[in-house]
């Protein structure tokens, strides 16, 4: 049964119409990671192994882009990680912006329903929002499921939940 919200997937779905017979069920999934599948209880216990691997079991250097640094700061994320890399970055006169959807091709959807970077602002430029657009059941089920850990480390903090 689908919850309402905005944001989708949703990490729940619930059995039973009234309140009283409703269960919250994580919405499990498969992945293909390095060509293996795995099971995951949610897609936020997904987010947490997934970078796990990196922030609690690395013994590399290794870099993590966040997606929305890469949409709300373009040029400040690409000088960063050119810094870090020991590349060069053009000046930010020179640094050209995708407006439009960067993905292309017939095996992106149609044209017209793709994203493009003013699209994307809009769309994930919520975090203010109650609940950021998420059902109440999806939201109560991200306080379970993710991190805290790893939500502190990537710098996130839950929007506000009133």
């Amino acid at each position: 049964r689908g919850i309402r919200g905005t944001i989708c997937p949703h990490l729940v779905y619930t059995t039973g119409d009234s309140k009283e017979d409703k269960l919250l069920l994580p919405v499990e999934l498969k992945a293909k990671l390095a060509e293996q599948w795995m099971e995951f209880g949610s897609l936020a216990h997904l987010w947490n192994e997934w970078y796990a691997e990196y922030w609690r079991d690395a013994n590399f250097p290794y870099l993590i882009v966040r997606f929305e640094d890469l949409i709300f700061r373009q040029y400040d994320t690409t000088k960063i990680i050119c810094d870090c890399a020991g590349g060069a970055v053009n000046s930010k006169s020179a640094f050209q912006y995708i407006v439009d959807s960067a993905k292309q091709g017939p095996g992106h959807g149609k044209k017209e329903e793709r994203t493009g970077m003013i699209d994307a602002w809009i769309k994930y430029g919520k975090p203010k929002e109650v609940k950021a657009g998420f059902s109440d059941l999806d939201w109560e089920a991200s306080l379970e499921f993710l991190s805290r850990e790893l939500m502190r480390k990537m710098g996130y903090r839950y929007p506000p939940s009133e």
